[in-house]
């Protein structure tokens, strides 16, 4: 498979401790374990704390988005503010969808 498609979440919170994200992972790994063509890849997070950034790659990013979206709605102590899906290959004019979430 090759992961054409990207989501990007960007999302806040004081975040004191990696326990909130490293929960969030976790629960976001299990559920693209039983999903073919789709990848978690990990986070970044400001050193302060404040902000940080969520990497899938996928065969269809509208598809995931609409599986990954409760659990992300669901974190606590992080708040995703918004979402990027990108529906075809890095470096190319692939479409660019963005999503404010509430």
């Amino acid at each position: 498979m090759s992961h054409d498609h990207a989501i990007i979440v960007y999302f806040e919170g004081w975040i004191n401790s990696l326990e909130p994200i490293h929960r969030l992972s976790e629960q976001l790994r299990e559920l693209l374990d039983s999903i073919d063509g789709a990848v978690f890849d990990g986070h970044e997070i400001a050193l302060d704390g404040s902000h940080g950034t969520l990497y899938f790659y996928c065969d269809n990013a509208k598809e995931l988005w609409g599986l990954i979206k409760p659990t992300l709605l669901a974190a606590d102590l992080i708040k995703c503010k918004e979402a990027m899906l990108r529906l075809g290959k890095p470096g190319t004019d692939a479409e660019e969808i963005i999503i404010n979430l509430p």
